[in-house]
């Protein structure tokens, strides 16, 4: 039942958008409220043929061009998940659901032209990425950390993602320090290191 979103208004499938990102970010919020604990959803977008060949944000100038890629995901984007947040925190959830928002790096500050076909794109980059979190009882409406004018490097607040798991685990009772074994019996930290980001818990 959960996954039928015709039992929704309308209205809110507007809010959220006739789109891949939106019907699944609604899906999400449905999952949520029928009981699940946990939910990953992948902001996949199906790119016209003249923008690029991939439904993710692989936005290397051999699979898009980036900034054609940008206009046609982002405005459906940012309308699925305002309405996913809005929702969460006009629902009451906002306590018990802690939505996050992130890929598994950055991309290069340069702009770079490697594809035959001379589309922009950016390349991988480990040293500099940002994160979106809403709820989960955390202190909201803030910017944590910074990066110099070229978005290069950390030049305040450097942190790595074992701080924002620190914070995920501390903000719902699990404990980061706690060990599991291994089928050879050596023990397994949950994290291996990190502290939580103290400027969210309240």
């Amino acid at each position: 039942t959960a996954f039928d979103l015709a039992l929704e208004p309308e209205a809110t499938l507007r809010r959220y958008g006739d789109t891949h990102i939106g019907r699944s970010l609604l899906t999400c919020r449905r999952l949520i409220q029928a009981g699940v604990r946990f939910v990953q959803c992948q902001a996949n977008h199906r790119l016209s043929a003249e923008t690029g060949n991939i439904t993710t944000w692989d936005d290397h100038s051999v699979n898009t061009h980036i900034f054609d890629a940008l206009s046609e995901r982002l405005p459906s984007l940012d309308q699925a998940l305002a309405a996913l947040i809005a929702d969460v925190h006009e629902l009451g959830l906002d306590r018990q659901v802690l939505i996050v928002f992130c890929g598994e790096f950055g991309r290069t500050p340069r702009i770079a032209h490697q594809d035959r076909s001379g589309r922009p794109g950016r390349d991988h980059w480990p040293k500099a990425m940002s994160v979106l979190l809403s709820g989960g009882g955390l202190r909201m409406g803030q910017v944590i950390g910074a990066t110099g004018p070229k978005a290069e490097e950390p030049v305040e607040r450097t942190m790595d993602s074992n701080a924002l798991l620190a914070t995920i685990y501390r903000r719902f009772g699990i404990d980061p320090h706690r060990e599991y074994f291994d089928h050879t019996g050596r023990p397994r930290p949950i994290l291996p290191h990190g502290e939580p980001i103290a400027e969210l818990l309240v």
